[in-house]
């Protein structure tokens, strides 16, 4: 009886360990993923009605920041019925001198435009972030 119980407290421990060291690496992944993101910036220029850089290829995790340096207030709104997900994007009119950020979490195509300035269009590629494996550890 003594044996099967030193038994049971010998699985249950190498569960704990084993629980502890997957949620290390699991933890370490996450840091390296959150260190590895980017930040783009798209600018709005003064009287131009338009969007800077209009294209951007970007990986999954980083964020796009869009800075208004127009005198006018500019919402981004993705495109209808265009894309990967037409409602993903959609922010209240930045103000000027003010910005709006969004991280993209999947991949795809997200095509926006100012839904107050029609003229203005703009589209964030995402890629997949290629993932390593941890290395292996005996």
């Amino acid at each position: 009886m003594l044996r099967s119980v030193a038994g049971i407290i010998s699985l249950f421990a190498i569960v704990a360990w084993f629980s502890n060291a997957t949620t290390a690496i699991a933890d370490e992944i996450s840091a390296a993923a959150a260190e590895s993101s980017i930040v783009y910036e798209v600018h709005i220029p003064k009287g131009l009605d338009k969007f800077e850089p209009a294209l951007l290829k970007i990986k999954t995790g980083d964020s796009v920041k869009w800075i208004n340096e127009d005198d006018r207030g500019h919402p981004i709104a993705s495109i209808p019925g265009q894309g990967t997900n037409d409602k993903e994007l959609f922010s209240k009119p930045i103000p000027p001198g003010g910005s709006w950020s969004y991280t993209f979490k999947k991949a795809g195509e997200f095509p926006y435009f100012c839904y107050i300035h029609y003229v203005m269009m703009g589209a964030v590629i995402v890629e997949e972030v290629e993932q390593t494996p941890p290395a292996k550890t005996e």
